[in-house]
């Protein structure tokens, strides 16, 4: 098994006169899995991270800290992508099996995906402390749900990162999926104090603590103009002593305070650059103190407006700050987003909001599972005869569970779900279904969350 500090000598296949280092994909994947794990705090010393083959060997990568220390030293890494990896490059010219060639290699700054791995459980799994079921049991995987996978151990354990801590898993209980993460877009804009209201406009604003009424009047028998949700937030004009006085679509409105936190308000004045999701449990940071206003859960999702060396500028669920970018990644340009708490989907095309909708996930004894998958197919005129049910549209995303229409169904959103949900499956308004089944393709990202 070589390690991974034989990058610098067989994976560099490139090196230009500005100094820039070029790697091929396997110490990529291997050096980002070991940076996912380093930001959580996790030692993976002489772990197997990644294997490739290249000229019909296959090369494993162990963890070595040392590789840090030489890739620290330098000042930019790219990768170049290589058609065949087969091929060696040296000094300028490819040497495959059949022939020599001189070529000219120009630097690429395109992002690359990483293909990771996840372990999802086929059943409820104990999570252990070591690969023993007499050690400390840390949690519990519930069944479809998935963790970052980093390496079997041998055929009975196999290694997972849990809550920020390397983990135990039975083999006999998971099942492992690649999956391609996106790198963050390139074009967020930079953030700086000097430009900071460039970006942003600044009202004093209320978030709603839970669901509360919108009033036309400073009274509980007015009339009643909408319902905000937990994390919706409006303009704060007044506080009076039991109610706070806000701007509702340019009209003045009134939400009982006590449903209500009072707080500095950041408005962004340019769209979203980039929408992320937390690969762990990630504190956000206040924008003016640094101190930590809430801890974001992991799958959640924030809109990314901006960025610094080391922090992400979101906001999350009506709560603007910081948030470090070590802890999360990309959902790409399009994606799907299915919130089980707020039974709501939403389709993003190049990070755009198209479609909105209230759904049924399933009930509380069959749940929806919660992770990061994609379209695995789409079909049309679906039967199960089963449930003696027929569905016009049909895009599975996690083995048996997927998105379809379910026209009958009178009412979706609220609290159907609980007790008159679905099997595990979305049902999806059969008037919104069509658009959804058009717009999103097989491949797209599907983070369900909670």
């Amino acid at each position: 098994m070589k390690k991974l500090t034989e990058i610098e000598k067989c994976k560099i296949i490139k090196k230009d006169p500005s100094g820039k280092k070029y790697l091929s994909k396997g110490g990529v994947v291997a050096l980002a899995i070991a940076s996912v794990a380093s930001s959580m705090g996790v030692s993976i010393l002489g772990t197997k991270l990644f294997s490739e083959n290249c000229n019909g060997k296959s090369t494993d990568y162990i963890y070595d800290q040392t590789i840090e220390n030489e890739i620290n030293e330098v000042e930019e890494i790219q990768i170049e992508p290589r058609p065949n990896i087969d091929n060696i490059v040296v000094d300028n010219v490819v040497v495959n099996n059949t022939e020599l060639e001189e070529v000219t290699l120009e630097p690429t700054f395109e992002p690359v995906m990483v293909t990771c791995t996840y372990a999802s459980a086929k059943e409820n799994a104990k999570i252990y402390s070591d690969a023993n079921i007499k050690s400390d049991k840390l949690g519990m995987l519930i069944k479809g749900e998935s963790l970052l996978f980093v390496s079997q151990v041998d055929d009975k354990w196999s290694q997972i990162i849990y809550d920020g801590n390397m983990g135990y898993i039975q083999n006999s209980q998971i099942e492992l999926n690649e999956f391609e993460e996106f790198p963050c877009d390139e074009d967020i804009p930079t953030i700086t104090e000097n430009n900071f209201l460039d970006y942003f406009d600044i009202s004093n604003t209320v978030t709603a603590s839970a669901k509360v009424n919108v009033r036309s009047e400073a009274t509980t028998e007015s009339e009643k103009l909408d319902q905000l949700s937990v994390g919706d937030s409006l303009p704060l004009l007044n506080v009076y002593d039991e109610w706070c006085e806000v701007d509702y679509n340019g009209r003045v409105a009134y939400v009982y305070r006590e449903y209500v936190k009072e707080s500095k308000g950041y408005i962004p004045k340019n769209p979203m650059a980039d929408m992320v999701y937390m690969t762990s449990k990630t504190p956000l940071y206040d924008i003016e103190t640094g101190e930590i206003i809430a801890n974001i859960s992991m799958r959640e999702v924030a809109e990314v407006y901006g960025k610094t060396d080391d922090y992400y500028l979101v906001n999350c669920k009506g709560n603007t700050g910081y948030i470090s970018r070590e802890h999360v990644c990309s959902l790409g340009d399009n994606y799907v987003i299915i919130d089980i708490s707020s039974q709501i989907l939403q389709v993003y095309i190049n990070d755009e909001l198209v479609i909105e909708t209230s759904i049924v996930t399933g009930k509380d004894s069959s749940p929806t599972y919660c992770g990061l998958f994609d379209v695995r197919t789409k079909e049309e005129n679906v039967h199960w005869p089963e449930f003696k049910v027929t569905v016009r549209y049909w895009m599975p995303f996690n083995r048996g569970e997927g998105m379809h229409d379910a026209k009958w169904r009178k009412k979706f959103g609220g609290e159907i779900y609980h007790k008159d949900g679905s099997h595990g499956c979305v049902n999806i308004p059969p008037e919104v279904m069509p658009e959804v089944f058009e717009k999103v393709d097989v491949g797209t990202p599907v983070l369900v969350k909670k």
